[in-house]
Parts: structure tokens; C-alpha cells; sequence
């Protein structure tokens, strides 16, 4: 599914009949993207800027003061097909709290209620969602949700979207109060839905690290407007647009620089620090053994 927002414009009305219409901020004003099918789009920016709500225009929670929302070229609104917005998968900050069900199954199942399937092909769905998204059916079909780890109630929250076939799933959030271990673990899942299910992912995170490792597009919005849209790398490595949002420059992309401009030698996965660490000791080794030398690399 492809999305498009055409000069689109949001701001909440004031409720005072005195209030003109130049005394109502606008929360996103004049916004012009696409979003081509099948990305792993990341969506950066301070608390304020307008993330939020540009997410919630995608899913149709909010409808555009200005302008026009396309899903495959067409309006819901002014099309009056609001049931285009549920090829778009939400899953709220802190998804597992909205967990209640007896066991993980049930839950998975609760979006397929009253979908008019078979109890047959409703488990099989059930199964298939979990499975999606790394859960045994058969190791977690009838175990209830709130005696699982963080990570994995996490992902009993995500099948209870996939379960729903979304051709986009957008994330608020989705490794706060994950571990390191759990969130690895959470973009491998994503990244499989993107690449064998095809799924649009779309997230919002103010940890740029994973977006940089995760990413293959970048929206940064600022003030309500999308001020950069691009590479992750090319983005985070831009000084002068670090300093307007007022942000510093990755470790990894230093390190990256540093290896460059002394060893020689250009690194372009993987960026994270932990991983480009047995690289140096490798360089290292090799380095003693060939020279003799303690220091790996001179200028």
C-alpha cells in the first residue's frame, strides 16, 4: 500500500466561539510525503514536534484540517471508506499493557471476533500471527500473557495486529523499556515481516542508534514540519542539521570517521559500537603480528 500526504495541515480547534482561525497552532502544517510500499521508514524528532500526530493522520484516528490523505490514491474521507485505514496496523507505546485475556491465544484472537471465521481458520490465523512474530503456537498458545518476559509480551501485542493482515504496522515507540537482548530481538522480527510479508514498517523513536541500524528511510519533523528526509546516515552525519535540532553526532558514525581518516579503512556495516569492536581487535591482532607495533594504526 502506498500512502501519500498532499499539503496536509492539522491543527485541534479551540473551543471558544471568540477564538479566530490564526489563534489555532497548527500541530503539522503543509506536509508533503509519500510512502512507498514495502519501506522500513523511521520517524524522528523532539516531544512536541508532531511525530504523534502524524502517525495517528496514517491511521485515520485523525482526519487532515487541510489537505489530503491518500491510501493507494484514494481518500477515505472524502470517499467516505473509512475501512481503508484497517490495512494499517497501530501499536500504541507500552502495547502489552493493554493485554487482559486468559491465555496468549485469546488475546492474538480478540481482533478476529467478529470476523465471521470458522474457529478453525481463526486458530489457524492465530497461529500464523504468532509464529510471525517468533512465538511458538504450540509453547505460548495457552500461557497467559502477564507471566511472559517484557520482549514477549510485546510480541503477543504485535500478533494481535498481524493476526488482522495489516500491509502497514506504525510503532510508537517500540523498544521503551526493552532490554538489549529483547530489542534486538524485536527488529528481527520486524525486519522479517518487512522482507517475507512484504509489511510496511513505520516507527517512532528518539533512539536514533536503532534508527540508524534499522532504518532505510528517515523523516525528521520539527515545529510541525518534516525538516529532512533521507538516509539515516547521510542525515545523523549532517553537522549543520545536528546543530538546528540541536543533537550530536553518534559514537558509531565517529568511530566510522575515525577508521576512515586513520586506518584507512571504511567500515559501512555494522554500525553499532559493540559490533565494530571485535573488527578493531581483529585489526589489532593482525597489526601486532605482522609489525610487532602495539598501536593498532599512525596517521
Amino acid at each position: 500500500m502506498n500512502i501519500e500526504l498532499a499539503e496536509v495541515s492539522f491543527s485541534y480547534e479551540r473551543r471558544s466561539r471568540k477564538a479566530k482561525a490564526t489563534d489555532t497552532p497548527c500541530i503539522l502544517e503543509q506536509v508533503n510525503i509519500a510512502i512507498r510500499s514495502g519501506e522500513m521508514l523511521a520517524v524522528a524528532g523532539k516531544s512536541g514536534s508532531g511525530k504523534s500526530t502524524f502517525m495517528q493522520l496514517i491511521k485515520g484516528f485523525l482526519k487532515p484540517t487541510f489537505g489530503n490523505l491518500l491510501l493507494d490514491e484514494t481518500n477515505p474521507f472524502t470517499a467516505k471508506r473509512p475501512e481503508l485505514f484497517d490495512r494499517v496496523g497501530f501499536i500504541f507505546q507500552y502495547p502489552e499493557h493493554q493485554l487482559f485475556s486468559v491465555t496468549v491465544a485469546e488475546d492474538v484472537a480478540f481482533g478476529l471476533r467478529h470476523s465471521g471465521y470458522t474457529p478453525e481458520e481463526k486458530e489457524a490465523k492465530v497461529k500464523y500471527a504468532m509464529e510471525a512474530v517468533g512465538l511458538d503456537y504450540d509453547a505460548f498458545a495457552e500461557r497467559s500473557p502477564f507471566e511472559l518476559s517484557g520482549g514477549e509480551k510485546r510480541r503477543v501485542a504485535i500478533a494481535g495486529v498481524v493476526v488482522l493482515e495489516p500491509e502497514m504496522i506504525i510503532l510508537d515507540e517500540p523498544t521503551a523499556g526493552l532490554d538489549y537482548p529483547s530489542r534486538t530481538s524485536l527488529f528481527d522480527m520486524l525486519h522479517r515481516l518487512n522482507k517475507e510479508q512484504g509489511t510496511t514498517i513505520l516507527w517512532v523513536s528518539h533512539q536514533l542508534e536503532e534508527m540508524l541500524e534499522h532504518a532505510s528511510r528517515l523523516l525528521i519533523i520539527k515545529d510541525g514540519t518534516i525538516v529532512a528526509d533521507g538516509s539515516p546516515q547521510d542525515l545523523l552525519s549532517n553537522q549543520m542539521l545536528l546543530a538546528s535540532l540541536g543533537w550530536e553526532k553518534l559514537p558509531a558514525l565517529e568511530l566510522r570517521e575515525l577508521l576512515l581518516e586513520v586506518c584507512g579503512i571504511e567500515v559501512n556495516r555494522p554500525y553499532k559500537i559493540s559490533e565494530v569492536a571485535p573488527l578493531l581487535i581483529s585489526l589489532f591482532k593482525k597489526k601486532q603480528q605482522s609489525t610487532g607495533e602495539e598501536s593498532l594504526c599512525h596517521p
